[in-house]
């Protein structure tokens, strides 16, 4: 739920996208269905940005060969092949992304995307970021409530923390991120 920026500073480079979305899932969850979940978030989530038409087959194509089949497998299944009724919102990374993925792909406006996967309960924060960060690249931000951004404290911050992301160049070497 943390690794969305480095979607918009590194969306043009997935190589370098990958390398430092499974570093900074390696911090707190170095499992390799989390490393690759991050990954795999994120490839999208430039995809959608770039309104590319295949995200999510795009990203699978690019992790395929490396990735946990039990993720690899729940990810394929979205978002036609998913019973709606089955999804879970628990936290665990491979419910998280299946569920998060079938309601930004498959809803007709981001509040909808969002509103469905928060009202499942359970991990409604984690379940809800990851679900807004694909409905946000998949709908724009324009298309996020104004009464919601309204309510954030700090919505003048973010703002420009996206304008920097966008704009700034970033690299990455073998040693470290800057």
């Amino acid at each position: 739920m943390r690794c969305e920026p480095y979607s918009a500073a590194f969306r043009d480079e997935w190589s370098d996208l990958a390398r430092v979305s499974a570093t900074s899932s390696a911090i707190t969850h170095a499992d390799p269905r989390c490393t690759y979940g991050c990954i795999v978030l994120n490839l999208i989530l430039a995809e959608l940005v770039a309104q590319r038409p295949t995200p999510l087959r795009d990203a699978l194509d690019h992790i395929e060969a490396d990735a946990p089949e039990e993720l690899l497998t729940a990810l394929r299944s979205v978002p036609d092949g998913v019973n709606p009724d089955t999804l879970s919102a628990s936290g665990y990374v491979v419910d998280t992304l299946q569920t998060s993925l079938y309601h930004g792909l498959t809803a007709d406006t981001a509040e909808e995307a969002i509103v469905s996967a928060v009202n499942m309960e359970e991990d409604t924060d984690t379940v809800g970021a990851v679900t807004g960060a694909i409905a946000g690249a998949r709908f724009g931000a324009d298309a996020l409530l104004d009464r919601w951004i309204g309510e954030l404290e700090c919505a003048d911050e973010i703002e420009h923390l996206e304008s920097v992301l966008i704009t700034a160049e970033f690299t990455v070497d073998e040693d470290s991120v800057s």
